[in-house]
């Protein structure tokens, strides 16, 4: 199966889309950090919040759907 964790999701121009390089920073957000999208399949999974774990990064879930949960169908 195939996870995702998606921050964020936006529409930039085809000029923004050009200027990308190794070195350059995308700012993101700072509400993104509250509103994580847990994937499968392309199918949302669950709600949740970045969260730091000692020295990585996390994903607290708030919210899970069906049909994912246990004997939902999934």
């Amino acid at each position: 199966m195939h996870l995702e964790i998606l921050l964020q999701e936006q529409l930039i121009s085809r000029r923004r889309l050009a200027a990308f390089a190794p070195g350059k920073v995308l700012p993101l957000m700072p509400e993104i950090i509250h509103c994580v999208e847990v994937r499968v399949n392309g199918q949302l999974l669950a709600l949740g919040e970045l969260v730091q774990l000692e020295d990585r990064l996390g994903v607290e879930l708030h919210e899970v759907y069906q049909p994912w949960l246990p004997g939902g169908g999934g």
